[in-house]
């Protein structure tokens, strides 16, 4: 069954708390309204873990653009995102927005988005995890080294907060005008 959203068609549901279910290519092309495969550039969809995330993120392969599928309210709503990646001389210590890992270098950039209804005069952004990985950096599942400056929150809090964050970004975006 197939919902509306701000950007796009819903092609299938997440379970009751949240979480996502196994996703398609054809339900992800639904969402953000394309017709030809390479524009999206989809990683490939049989190697990725869906029950341990809770948004799908991946970034185009040109590098430019990122893409947010997230379970809302029992709705999947699509989010497509400008990328800007920082190469200063000088590395700096980074906060990721949404999960709050913390770099020594360069793990961040400066995503973005235009304002649904503005017309492309308006767009929001936030320094999130490069690779749009979150819900693998709030499990400790990632093979770089850990973070900066560790938490010792509890996973279920975690995953509270990280899911707090990309629902008000979507919020700002006016993407949940209808369901808020």
């Amino acid at each position: 069954m197939a919902i509306p959203s701000a950007h796009g068609k819903l092609a299938s549901f997440p379970t009751k708390d949240n979480t996502l279910q196994l996703l398609q290519a054809r339900d992800l092309h639904e969402i953000f309204y394309t017709k030809r495969k390479h524009e999206l550039g989809l990683p490939k969809l049989e190697h990725v873990d869906w029950g341990i995330l809770d948004y799908f993120g991946w970034i185009h392969p040109s590098g430019h653009q990122g893409y947010v599928v997230m379970p809302v309210q029992g709705e999947l709503r699509g989010l497509k995102l400008r990328r800007m990646v920082n190469h200063s001389a000088r590395p700096r210590t980074h906060m990721c927005s949404w999960c709050h890992h913390v770099y020594r270098s360069r793990g961040t950039a400066l995503f973005s988005t235009i304002v649904a209804g503005s017309d492309g005069r308006r767009t929001i952004g936030n320094y999130i995890c490069t690779h749009l990985d979150c819900s693998i950096r709030i499990r400790n599942l990632t093979s770089d080294p850990p973070t900066y400056l560790p938490e010792t929150m509890a996973l279920r809090h975690k995953i509270w907060r990280l899911e707090s964050a990309t629902t008000a970004f979507m919020a700002r975006a006016n993407l949940l005008a209808d369901i808020l």
